[in-house]
């Protein structure tokens, strides 16, 4: 509209300036001819007086042509001006303009120069991780040869140790049986009360092996079935009918050693406890096998690290559908909480408000309508169905999780509440994305307040404007967000389809579980995966075939990766994708080589175990090659 406005003004100053130049012309035209007539009269007349005359009208028209012409030129002057301001001031919009412009392609020169910088970092970076990784592997596989040596040469040890110890505690067996054969039935006890009633015996053989266990207790049978009483411990059990004897006969009792070779074979005490040769060649009742002491031990590390640490969990909708399941993760999740950790839930209801709209249209959804990437483009009438679902996902994990903690004695709250604010997405790759976006605040200061207060703090997929408008935002995304706000030690993935990754080292597959964030963007970029570092929005690459040979479960499985390398680089330590399996949590956060799930960390991430190190399940620059190719 300026334009077309300066354009009629220029238009109408050359119509201006024409008619001024027709006046001019017709102006001087009728000068010319009034001095030709006067010239013709000067001619005609001769006479002095008329000279004279003429003279006087001569310089009467010459002033009055050059008043007018003064008068005229005045004018055009101020026109001219007037047009040289205004020229001016277009002149200065758009040199305005340009320099915008020119602004705008320098900083986005500049951008892509970094860019291009922290690639080329980014590849020597990775050219002198490799060759540490090569020196460090060379040095395992030499460590791991000479850990193996030592072991095979201290166990060969003690097996002999074990072997002599077992033949000379068999032949003091076999003497005190020739002894005890020669003694009459009854002899022992004469109807009394022995410590051999309830007291359980320890097998011959220390190495634990069954048949020559079997061996050994038939002949202890044999060899006191005639002085035996009754087998009251065999039949209803020890505590039982030790309490009997105890009512029976009290002075018939008798303080032995746990190292004692008289224990009844058949007592539930015996079986359940292990056995060890003492200091006197004699065989000691030990505590139990059961592998609580052992796994207590190992965790005892994990437990402390974890501790006052925060951890961000998110829950898919799906999850919430598989009750058994939902149970279960619930439970651990209050475990963990137990162990002092301070938890975030992120919970998602992508399945609940599909079957709503399925249900509400009566037909499947069309794709057109939820992006391949994964973001749902929501308009006004998902949104609202999406706040339903989000009420009730965030209900029931309330109710369940809650049941958790009073179950296991906890003293806490779950809270929940507007933590979050939001922006649009926008109009992205030409597809308005309409009520979906991306967190950009979250609100730190009142979740630490909960957490000092050992409260759970709960999240659902809802945002809102500075406006006050709701906005959905993807539930993985706003967990990565929240886990780099909070600056999490772990964010937590559980998935109900959870792929693994494999690769290929001379000629024999095995499982890799742990991998760091360089190589999981080395693997999204083979399968054209961009996920976007401020927004979180996940991009495919036009031309990457990969994608389109991948499946539902394989992409999911991608995404999720790009959500988490998101947020290591917001500062998280680790991030976890694991099965929804019960008890894949603890084994995935206590354990040290029997984690459930895929892990990823930071490039200079230092594991809290050596042995970490030295895990064949880590994930190494060497194997990339041939991960990617399989």
């Amino acid at each position: 509209k300026e334009e077309e406005r300066w354009i009629k003004e220029q238009k109408k100053i050359n119509e201006e300036k024409l008619k001024a130049k027709a006046e001019i012309s017709e102006a001087k035209r009728r000068l010319k001819e009034d001095v030709q007539q006067m010239e013709a009269e000067r001619k005609k007349a001769r006479v002095n007086e008329e000279r004279r005359w003429i003279e006087d009208q001569d310089q009467l028209v010459q002033k009055r042509f050059e008043k007018r012409l003064a008068e005229e030129r005045n004018k055009f002057n101020a026109e001219i001006s007037q047009a040289k301001k205004n020229l001016k001031e277009e002149i200065q919009q758009m040199e305005e303009e340009r320099a915008r412009a020119r602004a705008q392609k320098e900083s986005q020169w500049l951008e892509n120069q970094n860019l291009l910088a922290e690639e080329r970092l980014e590849d020597l970076l990775s050219e002198e991780r490799t060759k540490l990784n090569k020196e460090l592997s060379q040095t395992k596989k030499t460590m791991q040869e000479e850990n193996d040596r030592l072991k095979a040469e201290k166990l060969r040890a003690e097996e002999a140790l074990v072997e002599e110890r077992l033949r000379l505690r068999l032949a003091e067996f076999k003497e005190e049986q020739d002894d005890q054969s020669t003694l009459k039935p009854g002899s022992m006890n004469n109807g009394t009360l022995s410590t051999n009633d309830f007291l359980p015996q320890r097998s011959m053989n220390p190495t634990n092996d069954d048949s020559k266990r079997n061996v050994h207790i038939e002949d202890l049978q044999t060899n006191n079935l005639s002085s035996s009483p009754e087998p009251t411990l065999a039949s209803n059990g020890f505590k039982e009918n030790a309490s009997d004897a105890l009512a029976a006969d009290v002075e018939a009792l008798e303080l032995i050693s746990m190292c004692q070779a008289e224990f009844d074979q058949e007592s539930p005490i015996y079986n359940s406890h292990a056995t060890s040769i003492g200091e006197n060649g004699g065989l000691c009742l030990l505590p139990t096998e059961y592998p609580f002491v052992s796994l207590l031990r190992d965790s005892s590390p994990y437990i402390v690290n974890h501790r006052h640490s925060t951890i961000v969990y998110h829950i898919p909708g799906d999850l919430i559908s598989n009750v058994a399941r939902f149970n279960s993760v619930m439970d651990d999740i209050a475990l963990t909480w137990l162990f002092g950790m301070k938890i975030v839930i992120s919970v998602g209801c992508r399945k609940q408000v599909m079957q709503r709209l399925e249900r509400l249209h009566k037909e499947e959804i069309d794709s057109g309508k939820v992006s391949k990437l994964g973001i749902r483009i929501t308009n006004s009438e998902t949104l609202r169905i999406l706040e339903e679902e989000a009420g009730f996902c965030r209900f029931e994990v309330e109710r369940l999780l809650n049941r958790c903690l009073r179950n296991k004695g906890a003293d806490c709250n779950v809270v929940s509440g507007c933590f979050i604010t939001a922006k649009k997405f926008g109009v992205v790759d030409g597809v308005d994305y309409q009520l979906t976006g991306y967190p950009t605040t979250l609100q730190t200061d009142r979740i630490n307040r909960f957490h000092s207060r050992n409260d759970v703090v709960l999240l659902t997929p809802l945002g809102f404007t500075k406006d006050g408008d709701a906005l959905n935002i993807h539930s993985e995304a706003l967990a990565a967000f929240t886990a780099g706000a909070l600056k999490a030690s772990k964010v937590v993935y559980f998935s109900s389809n959870p792929m693994i990754l494999r690769g290929s080292t001379d000629d024999s597959k095995q499982r890799i579980q742990m991998i760091q964030r360089s190589n999981a963007l080395q693997i999204l970029s083979h399968h054209g995966l961009n996920v976007n570092s401020k927004t979180g929005f996940p991009r495919w690459r036009e031309n990457a075939n990969l994608a389109h040979n991948l499946d539902h479960d394989q992409q999911a499985m991608l995404l999720k990766m790009g959500w988490a390398s998101m947020a290591i680089e917001r500062g998280v330590e680790r991030a976890h994708i694991i099965d929804c399996e019960d008890g894949a949590l603890l084994e995935e956060l206590f354990t040290a080589r029997r984690g459930y799930g895929t892990c990823i960390s930071q490039d200079d991430y230092e594991a809290p175990h050596p042995e970490d190190w030295n895990d064949d399940l880590s994930f190494t620059d060497e194997a990339i090659a041939d991960m990617l190719e399989q």
